[in-house]
């Protein structure tokens, strides 16, 4: 099987171009100016009880005459007032004007009126659910009126129990607004009944290992976006509940060898795809992943089925939500065989159904332990910067209206959409949650335009190193990098990749071998050859058997000794380099075939031949040949 893995760099702009276009959109329907009549001029009002004040006269009135148009302006102008004169104890305020914002954005999608008003008209009346739902969705997302319509039919089969689970409610609504469907090789996996999913929850929720009732929204999208039947998931309760390793469980399927040593459909097909069935007949490595991520959303542990190209061939993986103390962090390295580990791997975005790079989820480990406010604080902070990206970005100034003479408890001074103000919203949003990881990812996209300054770029570099370098170094690395890349001075850009060289080298032996590809890069385009030549040795000497990005760093190598006239070294080159990878265990061709060692020593035994030497050619070919036998059990 094979899969199309995105580079994290180009998902990364993507993912943030997407927000800044929504908030350009809003924020240009916010432009117009205007005074705010609060009826109350000989009142004084704190902020907070002004911006109260306006959401509900604002709702009130869309309550009367349904105009959203209208509403989601003045909301947004409204918003836009509290950003520019907010003060250090001013989120509240801002929470409150960013929800209702969010709230009437959204519900503005559902084309039926009648619906859109009783939508309303409810979540006026359920905060927090309505909260959690807005918060969770992005204003702009397409399928956002989906969502909603799944919420309204699981409100009728339901009623009251949508209101006194919220988190449950709102990540089943985000998440299988329509039917989830998976291919696993042959096989094509279904999402069950949302209704009967929401019950079995909550009828099991005592045996679910990190609770329902409690868990964030954010995570709880990565528990039920489940392709299982409840009575397979009822099995795999009754079996694994309580264990706190699931990806161990992707051993527990044995491989099945049947399709490639005799031509055969594999005993699970025949049988029938479940996860009793997966466990007793076994499947290849797609096949353990699905079980093991099963298996853990069906006791609530938040799992991601993880996919990754190493050379030519697909694999597959599982990662989960690991407890340590009390704290959780995601761990994609137990599921997996350790011959594919420094594979780039992908995760499918519950809400989006889109692939993304696993490090951008790793992060939400940090929502354990973090409050509501807490969490919502983070995305509306961002949502401000966003708001000043997208004004920026079209160039125009950020001149809300000045707020009424009896509002006090402000600023004195307007906020301007500079990058500093942009930046300064972002570090209250990390400092309030900084498992949101978008926050970071913003700054990763201000960096990559060029819009920090060295001093910022060494502050935000070496705040995420130290949160995130030793927990979460995936992430790190896919945040980190367009900051680095952006110095455009080569020595100091050195300086950053040797930094976060000596955060990574000591555990991280696969993103250490990255960074000193990207110093070799660095290098090779400066014109440096015999530095990057010196970076890439290390890479083949140091870190052989870290990922397969040897390939790379071995081919490079190549490129700079014919460059540099020395292809007589070539030979030497592969053999060291083959010397250096550890042979995997006797397996099957597919699987050997696509092995570092299989591929170098390759590329020695025709080199070999090409210079005359059949003798150590055949030498090679034999040992390589003698590998690619199946051993029982593997």
């Amino acid at each position: 099987m094979k899969f199309n893995t995105p580079k994290w760099t180009f998902a990364l702009v993507c993912a943030v171009s997407m927000l800044i276009s929504q908030h350009i959109m809003a924020a240009a329907a916010a432009s117009a100016g205007g005074k705010t009549a609060t009826g109350q001029s000989e009142k004084r009002l704190s902020l907070l009880l002004w911006t109260n004040q306006r959401i509900k006269e604002i709702l009130g009135s869309l309550a009367e005459n349904g105009e959203f148009g209208i509403a989601g302006k003045q909301l947004g102008r409204l918003e836009d007032q509290v950003i520019a004169y907010m003060p250090r104890n001013g989120l509240t305020a801002l929470r409150h004007a960013d929800f209702a914002r969010r709230l009437v954005s959204q519900l503005s999608s559902i084309s039926n009126h009648q619906h859109r008003m009783k939508m309303l008209k409810f979540l006026m009346a359920n905060h927090e659910l309505a909260a959690t739902m807005v918060f969770l969705n992005a204003p702009g997302q397409q399928n956002v009126a989906q969502v909603y319509h799944r919420f309204a039919s699981m409100r009728r089969a339901l009623g009251p129990m949508v209101v006194a689970y919220p988190n449950l409610t709102a990540a089943i609504c985000a998440v299988l607004y329509k039917p989830l469907t998976m291919q696993i090789n042959e096989n094509t996996v279904h999402s069950p009944n949302p209704v009967a999913l929401f019950k079995y929850y909550v009828r099991y929720q005592r045996a679910m290992y990190f609770g329902i009732r409690n868990v964030p929204a954010r995570l709880l999208i990565y528990v039920v976006d489940s392709c299982s039947s409840i009575r397979s998931m009822t099995w795999a309760l009754n079996k694994y509940h309580g264990d706190s390793m699931v990806g161990q469980l992707f051993f527990s399927v044995p491989y099945d060898y049947s399709t490639y040593l005799h031509g055969t459909k594999k005993e699970v097909d025949i049988k029938g795809y479940n996860l009793p069935n997966i466990l007793q007949y076994g499947g290849v490595c797609a096949d353990q992943a699905f079980f093991a991520s099963q298996v853990g959303k069906a006791i609530g542990v938040p799992t991601a089925y993880d996919i990754g190209m190493s050379s030519v061939v697909g694999h597959a993986w599982v990662g989960f939500l690991q407890q340590v103390g009390n704290q959780a962090a995601w761990n994609f390295n137990i599921g997996r065989y350790s011959e594919y580990r420094g594979v780039v791997g992908v995760v499918q975005n519950p809400i989006t159904r889109r692939h993304e790079p696993d490090s951008f989820m790793s992060l939400s480990g940090q929502y354990i332990g973090t409050t509501q406010h807490q969490r919502w604080n983070a995305v509306v902070l961002t949502d401000a910067a966003l708001r000043l990206l997208a004004i920026s970005a079209t160039h125009g100034s950020f001149s809300p209206p000045a707020l009424p003479a009896n509002v006090y408890g402000h600023t004195a001074k307007a906020l301007d959409n500079s990058v500093s103000a942009q930046l300064s919203l972002l570090k209250r949003a990390v400092n309030q949650c900084d498992g949101y990881a978008e926050s970071w990812m913003l700054v990763g996209y201000l960096a990559s335009k060029g819009k920090l300054t060295m001093a910022e770029k060494t502050l935000w570099t070496g705040a995420l190193m130290r949160l995130c370098g030793q927990r979460y170094p995936d992430f790190a690395m896919a945040v980190v990098q367009p900051m680095i890349l952006s110095v455009k001075n080569p020595i100091k850009q050195n300086r950053f990749w040797n930094r976060a060289f000596r955060i990574f080298a000591p555990r991280r032996f696969d993103l250490a071998a990255q960074v000193r590809m990207m110093q070799a890069r660095l290098w090779r385009k400066a014109g440096h050859l015999n530095r990057a030549g010196t970076y890439l040795m290390d890479v083949i000497n140091q870190y052989a058997n870290a990922g397969p990005f040897i390939l790379t760093a071995l081919h490079q190598a190549v490129d700079i000794l014919r460059q540099q006239k020395h292809s007589n070294r070539i030979t030497k080159l592969y053999e060291v380099t083959w010397s250096r990878i550890q042979a995997p265990p006797r397996m099957a061709d597919p699987f050997m075939h696509e092995s570092n060692w299989y591929q170098v020593g390759k590329l020695l035994e025709s080199r070999l031949r090409e210079q005359g030497q059949t003798l150590l050619a055949d030498k090679v070919r034999r040992e390589l040949q003698s590998a690619g036998n199946p051993v029982a059990g593997n």
